[in-house]
C-alpha cells in the first residue's frame, strides 16, 4: 500500500463541543472529535473508509496532496474559520507475492475459515493484517 495525504478542513462546532472535520476532495465525507486530541484520529478513519468504498466500487480517487502540482483544492476563504489538516491514507497498490511461514494448524484454521466465508487464503491475512494495524493505529 502506497500513502497518500488529503486536506481536510477541521473547525470548532457552534456549540463549543468539538470538531467538524470535512474534506473538500471527497464532498459528504465528514467526521467529529470531540477533543482537539481526536481530530487527526477522527479524520484517518473517516479518509479510510471512503477511499476503501471507492476503491471497491472502482471508482477513481481525486489526486492527492502529492500529485496537486502546487493547487490546493479548496477555497482559501474557509481558512478563516478552519484549520488545514494533511491526512494520511493507505491506497491499495498491486498485490505482491509474498512467501511466509506458518504453523501448520494455524495455516488449517486460516484455510477453513476463508473456505467458510468465501474469500481467498491471501484475502483473509490481508484483512486480518487490517484489523491488527487498525486497532494499533487506534491505541
Amino acid at each position: 500500500m502506497a500513502v497518500r495525504h488529503y486536506y481536510a478542513l477541521v473547525e470548532a462546532t457552534g456549540d463549543g463541543k468539538g470538531y467538524s472535520i470535512w474534506f473538500p476532495s471527497f464532498k459528504g465525507t465528514t467526521s467529529h472529535a470531540d477533543t482537539q486530541h481526536d481530530v487527526l484520529r477522527q479524520a484517518m478513519e473517516a479518509l479510510a473508509t471512503v477511499v476503501e468504498a471507492m476503491e471497491a466500487d472502482g471508482e477513481t480517487l481525486p489526486l492527492p496532496y502529492e500529485e496537486q502540482d502546487g493547487g490546493v483544492f479548496f477555497d482559501a476563504q474557509y481558512l478563516q474559520t478552519s484549520v488545514a489538516l494533511l491526512v494520511p491514507v493507505d491506497i491499495a497498490g498491486k498485490a505482491l507475492r509474498v512467501n511466509v511461514s506458518l504453523n501448520e494448524g494455524l495455516l488449517s484454521r486460516i484455510d477453513e475459515v476463508a473456505r467458510r466465508t468465501g474469500t481467498s487464503r491471501s484475502a483473509l491475512l490481508a484483512r486480518g493484517a487490517k484489523m491488527v494495524i487498525a486497532a494499533d493505529s487506534a491505541a
